[in-house]
């Protein structure tokens, strides 16, 4: 089955034929506010808290702007008070000045208080919309082992991306953008009261031009910003990669590799970091301008009711130093009305980046929800589930083909017939890389596939155990990596026994002195502590705690002596646990019913093991 691609994007398979897309471009346009707007329903997933936490915000916000109203004007009644040797009236508007002040800094504290609830009440709402999208359907698995579609370092788009985005959305664009109008009307007025239309005119153009060489210069950030985001990613993963696989790398005697290709990640970063700057210089430089240049222009429109207009030629000396007072203020703050909004431009350049690589993941989630549950690939081969019990046959394959999901002109197998009896063993072997594992994959419907396959028993009675073992980070206890990935049980501790029991039989009970208790927390990552063969028995531990009917084994014995090997299948078989393995030892002959030799993608032998020994 082939799979959908943009056409504009290169595809590049990597070693494991997995499909990567070449780096997209991203441009700030009407498509960045677009995104955003089809963004907000996550960002407001939980409905009534963060739009209260939004309204209270703005509400802080508001009072802030009437107190700094009132503080503004405070400064040209000390002037009057002063000039007129009234020591009286000077410590009265001193006691309401310091009242307000207090007032001023409370509001300012209330209001960074809830924008930061709300940013992180966005992003709680925002990160738990993209896990649904992540985890429904094996998208997680799409993304990350068959073809990532472009959407590069899924992980840092949910945790950094995420972050940043409602960061900027919260706390510095959303109480911005909502005041401004109103805020902008308010000393419009007054500014128009004061200096006319020619004042008002001057400030709206100065703010125009700001706006036009903003557009200008805020056009190459946002794309430079997405590619910063994912150089950063890359640079995060290389030093993953190092600390999970530190023991393999010293045997290999790798340092100066290593060292070498992090040094090169990180310098592909510092050019983007550095290339970034640079496109960001000239708007710093001119918004800085921007906003120091608003003070001279508040002395500037002084004029037009001085000189121009002579409409404070009746006032004293005392009065005119206090209305020029009030009018600086009334000039300078809606100046900065109108530099904050120009201000903006840097966040929201920024903000565009982000808003392009998360809007990009969710609409490739969305597009891939069309499948089934556990179906990461719609076909439209036969593929049926009975647990019929009378049917002699546990699992039927006639003329059975598939390939990576990446290309489907490519075979791995092909035309594959068989018939496994129920309550039989089958033991599938042949040469590496020959299609063993990729069986496995269309058996658990993680790869589409033609022909015919029916499985005569449920998917949740099976048990699919990997070639790796997986163990969840979070160090969790031993008891929630025993009945992982089951949340209900954890309480419950009349299976504690059983547990303690599985361990001493698998020679896995020196891990109790480790840990102390079941149900405790560890202080270490369990996939980085324990060896392989330590690994393996303790998965194989979690699928008998699983009880399946029927378990998938691949090469999940490899790491353990023969001894331990023959152990561990005589406890499934005292289970009575039908099980199908994939292994080259020939000891593991002994332990099946038939098996399934597959010499080339289009020979196959599949048989009866006479000499097995039960």
């Amino acid at each position: 089955m082939s799979v959908r691609l943009r056409p504009l994007n290169v595809l590049v398979p990597d070693k494991m034929g997995k499909l990567q897309v070449i780096e997209k471009k991203f441009e700030f346009g009407l498509r960045v506010f677009y995104n955003l707007f089809r963004l907000l329903p996550l960002i407001y997933s939980d409905g009534w808290l963060t739009l209260l936490l939004t309204a209270v915000t703005i509400a802080a916000s508001v009072g802030n702007e009437i107190v700094n109203y009132k503080t503004g004007v405070i400064p040209g009644k000390f002037y009057v008070a002063l000039l007129e040797k009234n020591e009286n009236q000077f410590w009265h508007i001193f006691w309401v000045a310091s009242l307000c002040y207090v007032g001023l800094c409370l509001l300012i504290a209330l209001m960074n208080f809830f924008s930061w609830c709300l940013y992180i009440q966005q992003r709680k709402n925002l990160v738990q919309c993209l896990h649904k999208i992540y985890y429904r359907n094996n998208f997680y698995y799409q993304l990350n082992g068959v073809d990532d579609q472009g959407i590069d370092n899924p992980d840092q788009r949910i945790t950094q991306d995420a972050d940043k985005l409602t960061k900027l959305l919260g706390t510095s664009i959303i109480p911005t953008v909502l005041l401004s109008p109103f805020i902008i009307s308010y000393y419009g007025v007054k500014v128009w009261n004061t200096s006319g239309g020619w004042g008002f005119g001057m400030i709206v153009g100065y703010f125009l031009i700001g706006v036009i060489i903003n557009r200008i210069l805020i056009g190459p950030i946002t794309p430079w910003a997405a590619r910063v985001e994912k150089a950063e990613g890359d640079f995060r993963y290389k030093h993953v990669s190092v600390r999970v696989n530190a023991e393999e790398s010293t045997f290999y005697k790798s340092a100066q590799f290593e060292h070498h290709f992090s040094d090169l990640s990180f310098n592909a970063l510092f050019k983007r970091l550095f290339t970034f700057m640079c496109w960001r210089f000239p708007s710093q430089f001119f918004q800085s301008f921007f906003d120091y240049y608003g003070a001279c222009m508040s002395y500037i429109l002084q004029l037009f009711p001085l000189f121009v207009f002579h409409m404070y030629d009746n006032l004293d000396a005392t009065k005119l130093t206090q209305q020029i007072s009030n009018n600086a203020f009334f000039f300078i703050y809606l100046i900065n009305c109108f530099t904050r909004l120009t201000d903006l431009a840097m966040n929201i350049a920024e903000l565009g980046g982000y808003i392009m690589r998360v809007s990009e993941f969710v609409d490739n989630g969305k597009l891939y929800q069309c499948g089934v549950e556990n179906d990461g690939f719609r076909d439209s081969s036969v593929s049926e589930d009975n647990k019929t019990s009378g049917d002699e046959n546990l699992i039927e394959a006639e003329n059975l083909s598939f390939g990576p999901p990446t290309n489907s002109n490519i075979r791995i197998i092909e035309n594959l017939s068989f018939k496994l009896p129920r309550h039989k063993t089958l033991l599938i072997t042949g040469d590496s890389g020959i299609g063993k594992t990729s069986l496995m994959r269309v058996m658990a419907e993680m790869w589409p596939h033609d022909g015919n396959l029916t499985k005569h028993f449920e998917k949740s009675d099976a048990y699919f155990l990997p070639q790796r073992p997986y163990f969840p980070v979070g160090r969790l206890s031993l008891k929630q990596q025993l009945l992982f990935p089951a949340e209900e049980g954890l309480l419950n501790s009349e299976i504690d026994d059983d547990i303690i029991g599985l361990l001493q039989e698998l020679k896995l009970g020196h891990l109790l002195t480790i840990v102390g208790n079941l149900n405790d927390s560890v202080d270490f990552e369990w996939q980085e502590t324990l060896s392989p063969g330590e690994q393996q028995r303790l998965c194989f531990a979690r699928m008998l705690l699983a009880n399946p009917t029927v378990a998938f084994l691949d090469e999940s014995t490899c790491n353990v002596d023969e001894g331990i090997e023959n152990y561990m299948y005589g406890m499934l078989k005292k289970r009575s646990i039908t099980f199908i393995s994939v292994g080259h030892r020939n000891s593991l002959r002994s332990h099946h019913n038939f098996e399934l030799r597959i010499p080339s993608p289009t020979s196959f032998l599949f048989h009866e093991i006479y000499n097995n020994k039960f």
